[in-house]
């Protein structure tokens, strides 16, 4: 009888263990017999467990809002730890056409440029080209706004964390006009001054955009070149491009649709805003997307070093007064700040740092907590609509839940 009870006792422990794709070693066998349980060498790691359940409710979730708001294309990707944990893309490129939205599909990134004007700007610190205080000045003499103490005041810093003492959006009617940026940097001037520099949060996309002269003034190279060297080539960024030019020469580029009649309608790429290249000149794909935000957690610091990011994600100024711009975030924002070109959130307790965009046709959102390694970004083909401006929230509620059943 003991025999017996040994031998039902052995084939119960290889049936356990052979489920689980393990060999029991002697050891365990031993361990078993005595009644020991033993730990599983391939047992499932809990919080990977979690993680494949945030990326399933998530692409569930995104899912039904994309047939809610019938959007024409999307595509979104997940990073943590520096590995791509989800990356999905959804609808067609153009509507009535068969082409496919893929990973490789460019979008027009909008005001989501303003990340990568930030970072570009602290390579150029950090290699010694410029200071994050020279001022703007100092660089271009013949730069000149309607007051001259902001004239002589402003620095790169102010201009890059939108407290130029501009008004908010100034200078944005030379931008509809098509001008060249060395035009509506000349026509700043005529744009009123409410403040002292780094005093008061006023948006700018003309303002912000100096750091292309500052650039080019300090290198001897173009904004465009300088992006492409510094940035899209060392990153593998293979999809990614700076203005309309590059742009209209991508074949696997996603159209942009408006609402009309309420169904999205193509229509052409614009020029507009491509102007303002460090405001909103960035195309990229979901693909080189992701690598920017594994880059925005630090995990290419031989091309991005910790310092830059450091410095570009410190809050300059408060911009709780901006609030019909992030409404979906609340209740849970207890506070908002502008670092350079990043919004940053104290979002239930957790640091967010993110930025939308929007022109016509294209509505991005990004979204990264460091502490936690994770990070989003969410790229659509469509103008205004109600997933854009909830989608890095969702996320983010769904990885903070307190619970979620595995």
């Amino acid at each position: 009888m003991k025999l017996f009870s040994e031998w039902i006792l052995f084939f119960t422990v290889l049936f356990v263990f052979g489920s689980c794709n393990n060999v029991p070693t002697p050891e365990e066998l031993a361990m078993a017999a005595k009644g020991k349980s033993a730990i599983l060498i391939n047992q499932p790691d809990p919080e990977s467990l979690r993680l494949e359940k945030v990326a399933e409710q998530y692409e569930i979730y995104i899912k039904d809002k994309m047939e809610e708001y019938q959007l024409p294309g999307l595509a979104y990707a997940i990073v943590k730890d520096g590995q791509i944990l989800s990356m999905n893309t959804f609808g067609y490129r153009k509507n009535g056409t068969a082409d496919s939205i893929n990973e490789h599909t460019v979008f027009r990134l909008a005001s989501v440029s303003k990340g990568f004007a930030s970072v570009l700007a602290g390579l150029l610190v950090d290699k010694g080209y410029i200071g994050w205080n020279d001022k703007i000045i100092d660089h271009l003499p013949k730069f000149k706004l309607s007051k001259p103490y902001n004239t002589n005041k402003m620095t790169i810093r102010h201009s890059l964390s939108q407290t130029s003492g501009l008004t908010k959006y100034g200078g944005a009617s030379y931008i509809y006009q098509g001008l060249t940026y060395p035009s509506i940097l000349k026509k700043m001037r005529n744009v009123r001054v409410e403040s002292k520099p780094a005093q008061v949060f006023a948006y700018q996309n003309a303002m912000f955009s100096v750091i292309s002269e500052v650039a080019k003034s300090a290198t001897e190279r173009t904004y465009e070149e300088l992006m492409d060297s510094m940035i899209f080539m060392p990153l593998g960024m293979n999809d990614a491009s700076l203005g309309y030019k590059a742009m209209m020469k991508t074949e696997n580029k996603g159209m942009p649709h408006v609402r009309s009649k309420k169904k999205w309608k193509a229509g052409n790429i614009r020029k507009n805003w491509y102007n303002v290249a460090p405001a909103a000149g960035v195309n990229a794909s979901i693909s080189d997307m992701s690598v920017w935000l594994n880059a925005m957690l630090g995990h290419h610091p031989d091309v991005i070093p910790q310092e830059v990011l450091d410095q570009v994600f410190t809050r300059h100024i408060p911009i709780n007064d901006d609030s019909d711009y992030y409404q979906t975030w609340f209740p849970g924002l207890a506070q908002a700040s502008y670092g350079m070109g990043w919004r940053i959130f104290d979002y239930n307790n957790h640091k967010i740092i993110y930025h939308g965009g929007f022109v016509r046709g294209y509505r991005p959102e990004i979204g990264l907590c460091p502490k936690e390694d994770v990070g989003i970004v969410f790229l659509t083909n469509s103008s205004k609509n109600d997933l854009s401006s909830a989608c890095v929230r969702a996320f983010f509620d769904m990885y903070f839940a307190p619970k979620i059943s595995i």
